[in-house]
C-alpha cells in the first residue's frame, strides 16, 4: 500500500533523519509545483534532465529528487545572468512545459546532503570501485575520502576504473607507470585548487580520483607543477556524472528504508555521449 505524503512532509522527514535543516539557499529545495503536492513516487536523478522527466512520467513517479537544477542554474554566484539569458530559450521552454504539463514535482537537496553527509557521494564512488574508505575524522566537513588499494600503476588503475564504471572518457595527469597505493576520492567537480592542496598535505596520497576539474584557475596545472616539483602523484578525472551516480544509487536505497510505503526508483546510469575523431 502506498503511503500518502506531500512534498513538505517528505522534505521535513528527510531533514529529521539526516539531522540537518535545509538552508534556504537560492535555487535549492522545492523548485516546481506546491509544497502540498502529494507524492506518488520518487525518482532519484542527479541531473533532472528531459530523459529523467520522461522516465518519471512513464513510471508514475511524480517527484524527482536531484542534485542539479532542471533549468541549468547552480547558485547565486555561478548562475548570475543565466536565468535572464535563458528566459526565452527554446530548450528551456520545452522542458518547462514538459515538467509543468505533467505535474512533476522537483526537489533539489544538493546542499542538504553535502551539509549533513559531506562524504556521502565520495564514499559511494569509492565503494562502487570496491574500495574501503578510512574512518571519518569527527568534524571533517570536506568531501574527500581516502582509500588504500592494492598497489598498481596509474595506467592499470585507469583501465580498471574505466571497466568498473563503464567510463569511456577518463583523463589522467601523471606518469602512467606511477605506483599507486593510496587514493583520495572526491566526487563531482573538484574546485578550487584549495581542495587539491588540502588533499596533498597527506604525503602518502599517490592519486586523486575525481569527477572533473576546471582547466582554468590552475587546477590541472597545479597537479602538473606538483609533479614537476618532485611530488609523485597523479590525477584521474572519470567524468562528472560517472562520479555522482553511485551516490544517487545509495540515496535511493536509503529512501526506500526511510519511506517504505513510497515507490522509489533511481534513474539508470546514462550512457556517455562520446566519440572518437
Amino acid at each position: 500500500m502506498t503511503v500518502k505524503i506531500n512534498a513538505w512532509q517528505l522534505v521535513n522527514r528527510i531533514h529529521d533523519l539526516l539531522g540537518e535543516r535545509h538552508k534556504e539557499g537560492m535555487y535549492e529545495g522545492r523548485l516546481t509545483r506546491s509544497l502540498y503536492e502529494p507524492v506518488s513516487g520518487i525518482l532519484v536523478a542527479n541531473e533532472p534532465s528531459i530523459d529523467a522527466v520522461r522516465l518519471a512520467i512513464a513510471t508514475g513517479r511524480n517527484c524527482i529528487l536531484c542534485r542539479d537544477h532542471p533549468y541549468y542554474l547552480f547558485g547565486e554566484h555561478w548562475s548570475r545572468g543565466v536565468e535572464t539569458e535563458l528566459a526565452n530559450d527554446p530548450v528551456l521552454k520545452a522542458k518547462r512545459a514538459l515538467i509543468e504539463d505533467n505535474g512533476i514535482l522537483i526537489i533539489r537537496l544538493a546542499s542538504l546532503w553535502d551539509d549533513a553527509r559531506p562524504k556521502w557521494f565520495s564514499g559511494a564512488l569509492a565503494r562502487a570501485l570496491g574500495w574501503k574508505t578510512d574512518a571519518e575524522i569527527p568534524g571533517d566537513q570536506r568531501s574527500a575520502v581516502y582509500c588504500t588499494v592494492p598497489e598498481t600503476s596509474l595506467l592499470a588503475l585507469s583501465e580498471f576504473t574505466a571497466k568498473r564504471l563503464s567510463a569511456k572518457t577518463l583523463r589522467n595527469v601523471g606518469d602512467p607507470d606511477l605506483s599507486v597505493k593510496r587514493v583520495a576520492v572526491i566526487h563531482g567537480l573538484a574546485f578550487p585548487t584549495l581542495v587539491f592542496s588540502h588533499v596533498l598535505r597527506d604525503q602518502t596520497v599517490d592519486l586523486i580520483v575525481t569527477g572533473t576539474t576546471p582547466e582554468v584557475d590552475f587546477n590541472t596545472s597545479y597537479i602538473r607543477d606538483a609533479i614537476t616539483a618532485g611530488r609523485k602523484v597523479g590525477l584521474m578525472q572519470i567524468g562528472y556524472e560517472k562520479s555522482e551516480y553511485p551516490g544517487a544509487v545509495e540515496i535511493g536505497a536509503w529512501l526506500r528504508t526511510a519511506f517504505p510505503g513510497i515507490p522509489v526508483d533511481v534513474q539508470p546510469a546514462l550512457p556517455e555521449q562520446s566519440w572518437l575523431a
